[in-house]
């Protein structure tokens, strides 16, 4: 992969729950800035796109599944190396996951950048509303998803 960026928005249209009853939150993964602003919640978008579901299981385990594809027949599906895209999947459902662990709210979207040079994906973790309990929490925040550096190492 080029060090493109990939973006993850959440969508809530997607979040459903286990058979456990363990909360699971709905992401599509688009491939540029322009689907992004386009992307219209819950519809079958007409550019490439991924559905995926983020599950924070009752064992405390994470997973990500596929729901769907959509242009399946776009070069960048050709391009893009499946194991790459699952190693993806299985990162951004970590991130997705300790971020909403940790704060109590979704991200609204994940930026992913590959650092070719480490053989890592960065994250940028986005929060539209993010609404903090007290001055001291935003700091509190960030040294919670500094420690362990979860979002280049899961």
């Amino acid at each position: 992969m080029s060090d493109q960026r990939l973006f993850l928005v959440y969508d809530a249209a997607f979040d459903d729950l286990d058979a456990e009853g363990c909360p699971a939150f709905g992401y599509v993964l688009l491939f540029n800035e322009q689907d992004v602003a386009g992307y219209q919640s819950g519809e079958n978008p007409p550019f490439p796109a991924v559905s995926l579901l983020f599950t924070d299981h009752a064992d405390g385990t994470i997973s990500g599944d596929l729901l769907g594809w959509a242009q399946l027949d776009h070069e960048v599906f050709q391009t893009f190396p499946l194991g790459y895209f699952f190693m993806l999947m299985e990162q951004a459902a970590q991130v997705a996951i300790n971020a909403y662990r940790q704060v109590g709210q979704v991200p609204d979207q994940l930026v992913a950048m590959n650092m070719p040079h480490d053989d890592l994906i960065q994250f940028d973790v986005q929060f539209g509303e993010l609404k903090l309990s007290d001055s001291d929490a935003e700091l509190q925040l960030a040294q919670q998803m500094m420690v362990g550096r979860p979002y280049l190492d899961s």
